[in-house]
């Protein structure tokens, strides 16, 4: 590798360490990231359980409440 490689390799290796502070939940982007995580795994849960698409909508608005339910109430 030539040396200029290795200096832009790191330079982006350290742009990545400092975003990665930044995109966790609530953390400079208002948790965005954890919504859509958690309205994502909501619709899926719902999907799988009622196979109804008006059942998943709401259960993705819900998201992480909906989430937490189902797991404390799974067999």
């Amino acid at each position: 590798m030539a040396t200029d490689d290795v200096a832009t390799l790191e330079a982006r290796v350290a742009e990545l360490e400092k975003r990665r502070g930044k995109c966790r939940c609530g953390g400079g982007h208002g948790g965005t990231g954890c919504w859509a995580l958690g309205s994502s795994i909501a619709v899926v849960l719902s999907w799988t359980r009622s196979t109804s698409i008006l059942w998943a909508i709401l259960h993705g608005i819900f998201s992480w409440g909906y989430v937490i339910y189902y797991a404390v109430t799974r067999k």
